[in-house]
């Protein structure tokens, strides 16, 4: 009873959350941060990232509410077993509970979420990987849109749920697909600014954001769409851990430029 409850609670959230207006650039980030910019160069990169992002969301449903708030008061190698207190476990399983409903990619549209796509960055069907040394795979990402532009992350409103490809034939023409991921992700700014600008000092970590102080303090990853971001593989194994932000167990996307 109290699980149909939850799942029907998780449910009616995601059908209320719904896409505003927001992010994703298009220029394509140094992967090397060597060369340092200044503040305003990275803050009109964001700018075109949010601008870039309204334009891929814009086939996203519009009858579906606003969200009331958002997230304004909003690399590793862990195993799951190093979840050692049971805080941590309780947290999660939390995040499992609500997202439960969307292991399939058509109840996650239905709840508002739209495919990212943004070649080069991605392969032109939107899948996201790293050919290089000690990433992999990721996968299909999917968002609402509504919660990409502040400077903070929320445990249970990821930024993007990440499907991840299988090695079974495509349907159609596109990949099959299943829920592995979660990636919280925030664009360059002021507040946290990219590791080549004269104003950075450190990267974000989780125990940055209080919905986060129950998990292991991690630190996020700069990543080639101009913002910090994080992983947790909640729903998919992954040989790296579960906060690891690539995974070597996903295929890597083809026709990927990366």
């Amino acid at each position: 009873m109290l699980f149909q409850r939850l799942k029907l609670g998780a449910a009616m959230r995601f059908r209320w959350l719904a896409l505003v207006s927001t992010a994703r650039a298009r220029a394509h980030v140094a992967r090397s941060y060597s060369a340092p910019r200044p503040l305003e160069a990275t803050t009109r990169r964001t700018a075109q990232l949010l601008a870039a992002f309204a334009v891929v969301l814009a086939g996203c449903s519009a009858d579906s509410p606003v969200q009331a708030d958002s997230h304004r008061s909003h690399q590793s190698g862990l195993m799951l077993s190093s979840l050692s207190q049971a805080s941590q476990a309780q947290t999660l399983d939390a995040l499992t509970q609500l997202t439960a409903p969307l292991h399939d990619v058509d109840a996650a549209q239905a709840a508002g979420y739209s495919l990212f796509k943004a070649p080069p960055l991605t392969a032109a069907d939107g899948c996201i990987s790293s050919a290089a040394e000690g990433e992999g795979g990721m996968g299909y990402h999917y968002t609402r849109g509504d919660n990409l532009a502040d400077d903070s992350v929320s445990l249970l409103d990821p930024e993007f749920l990440v499907y991840a490809p299988t090695n079974a034939p495509r349907k159609d023409g596109d990949a099959r697909t299943r829920l592995a991921a979660f990636d919280y992700f925030m664009p360059y700014s002021a507040k946290w600014p990219g590791p080549d600008d004269p104003s950075f000092k450190r990267a974000p970590t989780l125990h940055d954001f209080s919905t986060m102080s129950d998990l292991p303090d991690i630190a996020f990853a700069p990543s080639r769409f101009g913002g910090w971001m994080s992983h947790i593989w909640l729903w998919e194994n992954n040989p790296g851990g579960m906060f690891a932000n690539w995974n070597a167990a996903v295929p890597l996307c083809e026709g990927s430029a990366f």
